[in-house]
């Protein structure tokens, strides 16, 4: 047996083998063994939350008898394995082999299949018979039957296959990982939002997520009381807040500055920042305190990720005691730095929105900790209303942009919006009616063509199970005066990222964000995302006129689904109903 790569903390281990006919010879179980190899090196490029690598063992014996199964599965349970990939070149009997192993495993431990299209000593039989024989005991078992030379005692898969498995192995990995983490949730939704609850059963049952459910008072108390954070460290985030990343670039009176119409965002050498008064300096302070009590608790707890929630109790009712608002704290949570230099990103959601988190810290899993936008829902601006102002404001548009192919979203964000998604940004004072509590949020424009996924999972008490709704988007830049219209017509104190699907126009998407919310992130290719959802039983809505298969971009529908009715109906049977 061998260790191809270990895990980081807390992250899983994949266990791969190749199950053999054993009446096969020698050269042919080298040739399997050493295609396991191959397919675990490809592995090794899949990357969790924070960057953590998952461990890979391999055995190195072909499993051909129980026998053999039970001494490999007490290796893979030894090596702390918590995702099995079955890599088959020859012909086997799946139930003296693949079956005998994996039934050491918990029935929802996620398994695959991956081989190659050959020939000889049929591999492609081998993968049909065992998957098939899974989904009839509803066992999900994807498969991939890739590309690789037919003979040769070490063949490697096409790059296109490559590709695939990456993906495929991504999101069983992606699964195993969020089994038994937790994540923070402080105590109320803010504005009582129904979409916001934290569901803790069902996080639990999909994805095997906890939550840390605590007070808003304690961390009150501990800002008031001047602990929970290291002063010295306070010192320095605040010199890096005023003196580097926002040097010359934190605006109060916002009020003012959206009665007059300024134009900062493009033009910000016209609007010089104003010096802090004393009272900015220490609602400031009291901001950034926030920040590092919320970091170090979240770290002391093992928590992915979090969400905060800056109105009513905390920063707008006024029954009780205002405090600054938590805006600077998300954008820098949800960002890959801050006054240390370079960090992991941590999924964080404002307004404590529990089930957009939940999105967020999927996104995070299934990309390495790609930095995720969170935000608003705003404004969904159509061809013909983007044309209307470009004429008002007598400004000539591009008729092939894509915005004007399909129009755009502006995605307005409420505070934790991702400084990776911003060139510039700007810290703008509160409005002090919405926030009583004072502080500062973040503002700024994101460039175009940044190309992502954007999405929300959606829970239903109809189905027992969280449905996501995405499409591939890409932000685009709408011209300067139209960008500043835009801005000030919504909040512009905020971040303001315009996104323009891909295959969904806007007449149509204004229709499909099942919230106030929606989550984007990169380099998440689409069916990673379909594994994942297959491993965590979550429903995928397909929208409107688009294609219910496009190669390339889905994954086949595993065979689980094909004799069961087809995803939804399968996948409402295994959640019970």
């Amino acid at each position: 047996m061998a260790v191809i790569q270990k895990a980081s903390p807390g992250a899983p281990t994949i266990g791969l083998f190749a199950p053999c006919d054993p009446r096969i010879d020698d050269p042919s179980r080298e040739r399997a063994r050493n295609i396991v190899v191959m397919t675990a090196k490809v592995l090794k490029a899949i990357r969790l939350c924070g960057h953590a690598k998952p461990g890979i063992v391999v055995a190195d014996r072909t499993v051909e008898t129980e026998a053999h199964a039970d001494e490999v599965a007490d290796y893979f349970k030894k090596n702390g394995v918590e995702a099995i990939a079955i890599v088959p070149d020859t012909w086997f009997y799946p139930g003296k082999t693949a079956i005998a192993l994996t039934a050491h495993f918990h029935r929802q431990t996620p398994i695959c299949c991956i081989a190659g299209n050959n020939a000889p000593k049929p591999g492609v039989v081998g993968v049909d018979a065992v998957v098939g024989a899974y989904a009839q005991t509803g066992i999900l078992c994807p498969a991939i039957i890739g590309n690789m030379p037919e003979v040769g005692q070490d063949p490697k898969f096409d790059p296109a296959t490559k590709t695939e498995i990456l993906d495929l192995g991504w999101a069983m990995a992606a699964a195993a990982y969020l089994r038994g983490k937790r994540i923070f949730a402080s105590d109320t939704d803010s504005m009582q939002m129904e979409t916001a609850l934290n569901h803790v059963h069902a996080a639990r049952k999909h994805l095997g997520l906890e939550s840390v459910r605590e007070s808003m008072k304690i961390f009150s108390d501990m800002l008031r009381d001047e602990k929970g954070y290291d002063k010295d460290e306070l010192k320095d985030l605040y010199h890096w807040v005023t003196e580097v990343q926002w040097k010359n670039k934190i605006y109060t009176d916002t009020e003012g500055i959206c009665a007059k119409g300024l134009d900062i965002y493009s033009n910000p050498k016209k609007h010089p920042a104003p010096k802090l008064s004393k009272l900015h300096q220490e609602k400031l302070r009291e901001e950034l305190k926030l920040y590092l009590t919320l970091r170090d608790r979240m770290a002391a707890l093992n928590c992915i990720g979090g969400g905060w929630t800056s109105q009513l109790a905390w920063g707008s009712d006024l029954t009780g005691t205002p405090m600054a608002c938590a805006d600077i704290a998300e954008a820098l949570f949800n960002s890959t730095f801050d006054h240390r230099g370079k960090k992991a990103a941590i999924p964080f959601a404002t307004e404590n929105d529990l089930q957009g988190l939940l999105t967020m810290v999927c996104y995070a899993a299934l990309t390495g900790g790609e930095p995720i936008l969170f935000a608003d829902y705003r404004k969904v601006y159509e061809p013909w209303e983007i044309q209307k102002k470009a004429d008002e404001l007598g400004i000539a548009l591009d008729p092939n942009a894509a915005y004007m192919q399909r129009g755009t979203i502006d995605m307005d964000n409420s505070g934790s919006g991702s400084l990776d998604w911003a060139k510039d940004s700007y810290l703008f004072e509160v409005f002090k009616h919405y926030f009583p509590g004072g502080g500062f949020s973040t503002g700024y424009i994101s460039p175009g063509g940044i190309h992502c996924q954007a999405g929300r999972l959606a829970y239903s008490d109809l189905t027992g199970t969280f449905t996501m709704i995405q499409d591939e988007a890409q932000s685009v830049e709408l011209p300067a005066a139209i960008a500043e219209a835009f801005c000030h017509a919504s909040s512009y104190s905020w971040p303001h990222t315009w996104i323009t699907f891909e295959h969904v126009p806007a007449s149509i998407t204004k229709y499909g964000c099942p919230a106030n919310h929606m989550h984007m992130v990169q380099n998440l290719p689409r069916r990673r995302w379909q594994w994942f959802s297959d491993y965590t039983n979550i429903l995928n809505f397909r929208w409107e006129n688009t294609p219910e298969f496009s190669e390339g971009l889905d994954r086949m529908a595993p065979m689980l689904y094909r004799i069961s009715g087809g995803e939804t109906t399968a996948k409402m049977k295994l959640a019970g109903r």
